[in-house]
């Protein structure tokens, strides 16, 4: 009876102690939050011409596209754009986003980058100029361009590569763009190019960039200023398609060897350019009433060259000067220095100097000759007198 009473008691103590350390437990999982990416409901900007709308497709004398059927890399088909600038202000095209309707980009801007597939038909470049821009409903537009990129294997190549654009990278502070309104995404073209595109949607990405005051403008205010540091940063010289133009090593700088045969076909081969500093915008903005372009020719005749000098916005972003021999000094042994004032160029005053984009050189006579060595330098003689100016 005693070992029975003892047995009871146990159970109780143990039943009382189970009971007070008892707790709820849920049979449900816990709800798993939304991201904003998922939320996001225009994920697909391009996948077929069927599917998706595009505006400024239709082909002119700048750019020719078409919708291929073969060698796609999603979808029933994919975008081919083959472009030149030359004779052309703007190349473009656009996408109706959502059927233009209004997008909230705000929520993803830190987590989501634009992808697309390119490739081209034959070789390999390290980059394309191509830029993206991105429009609100007030009409405001930012821009980012490829150099700043996640171009999968480094290079563009025959095979489908991965590129993606972090939404953070589009100038849209600075250019006050309203990214809680967002119409449509536009494609522009420069220079000349010929690339496929394919499969142009958005996706979560984790971005390793900081921005920077300077991040899409290099400002200069001091002299003398180098241009044009880094091979990648000319156009115009690929050995592939001409040997007309190539990079040489008389100067310590960068320079370009021209080597025209005038009976070739290939003679029209006659143009490069380069930026002034990584594709970036550059403000010379406080500084180039005083400065001159300044750069050395070795030859055994002077050539006749045309300057072109690009910018990225405004209404007139096009200035040129024919370079001849008023701008050239003799330094002997077959070593020019040529001297080209900004103020020389006519309309400077409504030139976009905070936004300079690129430099242009045309051949126009003489085809055996070395150019490099480029700089931005003091200059405050007579823009008419280039050469006259003490100072240089």
């Amino acid at each position: 009876m005693k070992l029975t009473t003892q047995i009871a008691l146990g159970m109780l103590v143990c039943c009382t102690m189970s009971c007070g350390s008892m707790r709820e437990v849920s049979i449900y999982e816990p709800a798993k939050s939304t991201s904003a990416f998922e939320k996001f409901p225009y994920k697909t900007l391009f996948t077929s011409s069927e599917e998706d709308g595009l505006w400024g497709i239709k082909n002119n004398a700048c750019k020719e596209i078409s919708f291929e059927t073969t060698n796609s890399y999603i979808g029933k088909d994919h975008l081919h754009v083959k472009w030149n600038e030359s004779s052309c202000k703007y190349i473009g095209m656009g996408l109706k986003w959502g059927n233009y309707k209004g997008k909230n980009l705000q929520p993803i801007i830190e987590s989501t980058a634009i992808e697309l597939r390119v490739r081209i038909d034959e070789g390999e470049l390290s980059n394309v100029p191509m830029f993206f821009i991105l429009v609100d409903y007030g009409g405001n537009q930012c821009r980012t361009k490829i150099n700043y990129l996640d171009l999968e294997g480094g290079k563009i190549d025959t095979e489908w590569r991965r590129i993606r654009i972090p939404l953070q990278t589009f100038n849209y502070e600075k250019r006050g763009v309203n990214m809680g309104n967002i119409k449509e995404l536009r494609l522009e073209f420069q220079r000349k190019g010929d690339l496929h595109i394919d499969n142009i949607i958005i996706v979560p990405h984790k971005h390793h960039y900081k921005k920077t005051k300077d991040t899409f403008t290099k400002v200069f205010d001091t002299h003398p200023i180098q241009l044009g540091v880094g091979k990648q940063y000319w156009w115009g010289i690929n050995t592939k398609y001409s040997s007309s133009i190539q990079f040489g090593s008389s100067f310590e700088n960068e320079s370009v060897i021209v080597d025209l045969d005038a009976s070739s076909e290939r003679a029209s081969w006659n143009t490069f350019g380069f930026s002034p500093y990584q594709w970036m915008r550059s403000d010379l903005s406080s500084i180039y009433t005083t400065s001159a372009l300044r750069f050395k020719v070795k030859a055994a005749e002077l050539p006749k060259l045309q300057a072109v000098l690009l910018a990225y916005t405004g209404k007139r972003r096009r200035l040129q000067k024919i370079i001849n021999e008023s701008h050239f000094i003799d330094r002997g042994n077959g070593i020019y220095d040529a001297y080209l004032p900004l103020k020389s160029l006519t309309g400077y005053g409504e030139f976009r100097w905070d936004a300079l984009k690129e430099i242009r050189f045309k051949i126009l006579k003489g085809t055996q000759f070395e150019i490099g060595d480029f700089q931005l330098i003091e200059f405050r003689g007579n823009p008419k007198k280039p050469t006259e100016w003490k100072g240089i």
